[in-house]
């Protein structure tokens, strides 16, 4: 019975021994990376453009008028700005009554107060404009409508004049 004992242990453990073998030759790994970026995506916003009224400009004089508002964003350092005539006329222009005209400049400053304004060339963005705030807590810019008098002497009893003006700013 010893014999047959020790017969059947020897190739028991032996069994034993391959099964615990095999099993860890079988064990499948595998691995993959995941690659982690923290972005922000980039926001512009433009807001507080008002209406203007030029109302009794002084003969032999410009007329004139201005106007603050707030340009926003995050995710860039610089924006453009862009200003153009509502319309397929590219020019700055403003219609009265007959058919009468009045052309009209654009002038901008990147902020309220400061030296002279960039004259504008209608749908011609103004490039590099540093970006001042990331929300619109307070105007930050302004634009200027000069008409001069030779432009509107001559055409205002075709009165009133009114055009539309699109701005658009957008990041660089």
């Amino acid at each position: 019975m010893e014999n047959f004992i020790r017969n059947s242990l020897l190739p028991a453990a032996t069994l034993l021994l391959a099964l615990g073998t095999v099993s860890e030759t079988l064990a499948a790994t595998d691995s993959a990376q995941s690659e982690i970026t923290l972005q922000f995506n980039e926001t512009i916003q433009i807001e507080r453009v008002d209406n203007i009224t030029i109302s009794d400009p002084i003969p032999g004089q410009a007329a004139q008028g201005t106007d603050t508002f707030c340009v926003a964003g995050s995710g860039f350092s610089t924006f453009s700005i862009t200003f153009a005539n509502l319309g397929t006329d590219p020019t700055f222009f403003l219609s009265g009554s007959a058919g009468a005209r009045v052309d009209y400049d654009v002038l901008f400053l990147n902020s309220t107060t400061g030296p002279a304004p960039t004259l504008v060339m209608p749908g011609i963005p103004l490039n590099n404009q540093t970006l001042q705030a990331s929300n619109c807590a307070d105007d930050n810019a302004r634009f200027n409508i000069l008409i001069f008098p030779g432009q509107w002497e001559p055409v205002q009893n075709f009165a009133p004049f009114t055009g539309t003006l699109m701005i658009t700013v957008a990041s660089e």
